[in-house]
């Protein structure tokens, strides 16, 4: 995993066909009715047509499942 000055993460790998494949995910934030939402977007092979917008806390579930996955 690699962490840019920006706070973007990438994760890449092959997958089970062997092709590489790049996660790469982001905070953002913004001022909704008054109040910072903050939310985190995952994308596959940096395509914005891949792109999944989660909650901070759906974020780590997903996180959570990847490292259990991995092991």
């Amino acid at each position: 995993m690699t962490a840019e000055p920006s706070h973007r993460f990438a994760l890449t790998g092959h997958d089970p066909e062997g092709r590489n494949r790049t996660i790469i995910l982001w905070q953002e934030a913004d001022l909704v009715d008054g109040v910072v939402a903050r939310r985190v977007v995952v994308t596959l092979d940096a395509t914005m047509n891949t792109a999944t917008v989660l909650t901070r806390a759906e974020a780590v579930e997903v996180a959570d499942a990847l490292r259990a996955a991995a092991q």
